[in-house]
């Protein structure tokens, strides 16, 4: 399987479990334990590529750290996918500690091949989304973001509008959003509203 075929596999991991687990503190709380034990163990996993080869061959690393840990609830544990959520928690921790790099990546590519934008970062979770688009020449970005509540019929859906270095994808923090965060009601609304803000502030 592929890299991008076992991301999307991890996350589905995630989707599963993290919705029927949060309805109980306690299966919750063991299955977080669980799924960051494994992770853990993934530490010496440093690239996407080589996770991927892990997650081939190191297919019993769930039962072990649940032999160790003993959870209460292990009968209605599915390991299974314990073990892929762990894979998108390391998954989600590189991501996050070669931030830079990767942006810097993505925005080398976006230039050579003349993209108008460019997705400098997205985490996507069962407790929401965050992204980070940039407008390769100016560097101004779109964030929209989403989060769960899932003691809330509805996620919420924000969008702001921020200014990057265009010649690092650096987020200037001493400078005010170019537009404020807003928050939308639907999925559809924010969705067209991240549309709109990419035509206005696309332009010169």
């Amino acid at each position: 399987m592929g890299r991008e075929d076992a991301i999307a596999a991890w996350r589905r991991a995630e989707a599963l479990i993290y919705p029927t687990v949060m309805v109980n503190p306690a299966i919750y709380e063991q299955y977080l334990t669980i799924v960051r034990a494994i992770a853990d163990e993934l530490a010496d996993v440093r690239t996407d590529d080589d996770l991927v080869t892990a997650w081939t061959e190191r297919r019993d690393i769930a039962t072990a750290v649940v032999e160790r840990h003993s959870p209460s609830m292990r009968a209605v544990m599915d390991l299974a996918a314990v073990r892929d959520a762990a894979f998108c928690h390391r998954h989600r921790e590189l991501t996050r500690e070669r931030g830079r790099e990767i942006a810097a990546e993505r925005l080398e590519a976006a230039r050579r091949a003349g993209d108008e934008w460019v997705v400098l970062f997205e985490d996507v979770t069962p407790m929401g989304s965050h992204r980070l688009e940039m407008h390769v020449r100016t560097g101004r970005a779109l964030h929209p973001s989403s989060q769960v509540d899932f003691e809330k019929p509805t996620p919420t859906f924000e969008l702001e509008v921020v200014q990057l270095d265009p010649s690092t994808g650096t987020w200037l923090l001493d400078q005010p959003p170019l537009m404020p965060a807003q928050r939308y009601p639907t999925h559809e609304e924010w969705e067209a509203r991240i549309a709109q803000a990419r035509a206005t502030f696309g332009k010169d």
